[in-house]
């Protein structure tokens, strides 16, 4: 008898510390995500929440260049799909990948962030590329991550099935660490990844987003600035293939 109360009560012991252990990992999960502040969801429990529940949509293999079948896909991603909108051929990224924490959302990078000039230099990118594309493109805060400045098409054309699914934003970068999301090409989102430009989001390829909702890590220096200014005009490119051409800059 003493043996077997002595068995429960380690066992019990056992369950105990593992639940403590679970709800202090959950505890400082929770508390990593609250830090990266509100975006899409609010940055609290509620936001937190949230995401955990979105995780069962989520995919893991976002820095795997194309995890589909071109050919049952590309049907829904318009003609220009397979094209690419790049001037020129990206390098290869020199370095490791920025740190990403593993929330659905947020989607951001906690290591190499950019500076704020940095940050300030690509928002004044994006608006001189809207005032030269005014009529194909417009400047308006981002209807996905709540009031973060956006590049999103023109209300007075018309709307593809793509654009659709991202309520027709193209483009918004994020002021924590001056990373962006923007929808490219499917061979451009492939040749970022490829050559670790960027990844995609969690949700991309399901229900929610689509498989070229891309992330682009932010610039380090003036030369990936040049990059990322072509990545970003690239996707307006494609963007808005189907009823004008977008003027670079």
């Amino acid at each position: 008898m003493t043996s077997e109360l002595t068995t429960i009560h380690f066992l019990a012991a056992l369950a105990a510390l593992a639940g403590a252990t679970v709800l202090f990992i959950s505890y400082l999960d929770y508390r990593h995500y609250c830090s990266l502040g509100d975006h899409g969801l609010p940055g609290n429990f509620q936001g937190w929440k949230k995401q955990l529940q979105m995780s069962r949509y989520a995919r893991r293999d976002t820095t795997i260049p194309a995890p589909y079948n071109l050919e049952d896909i590309v049907k829904d991603y318009g003609p220009h799909a397979t094209k690419s909108f790049l001037k020129t051929p990206l390098k290869a990224r020199e370095g490791n990948r920025p740190k990403i924490p593993g929330f659905v959302a947020p989607q951001r990078q906690v290591s190499d962030i950019a500076s704020p000039e940095m940050k300030n230099g690509m928002n004044a990118h994006l608006d001189s590329l809207v005032r030269t594309n005014s009529k194909l493109l417009q400047r308006e805060l981002s209807r996905i991550e709540g009031p973060v400045p956006a590049v999103q098409l023109h209300p007075s054309l018309p709307v593809s099935a793509l654009l659709e699914r991202t309520r027709s934003e193209i483009i918004h970068v994020h002021p924590p660490d001056g990373t962006t999301h923007l929808i490219l090409s499917l061979e451009d989102s492939k040749s970022v990844i490829e050559r670790a430009w960027g990844q995609r989001h969690r949700l991309s390829g399901g229900k929610m987003l689509p498989w070229n909702y891309t992330l682009v890590y932010a610039p380090r220096d003036e030369e990936e600035f040049e990059v990322w200014k072509g990545v970003v005009e690239a996707a307006a490119s494609f963007c808005c293939a189907d009823v004008g051409c977008i003027e670079g800059i």
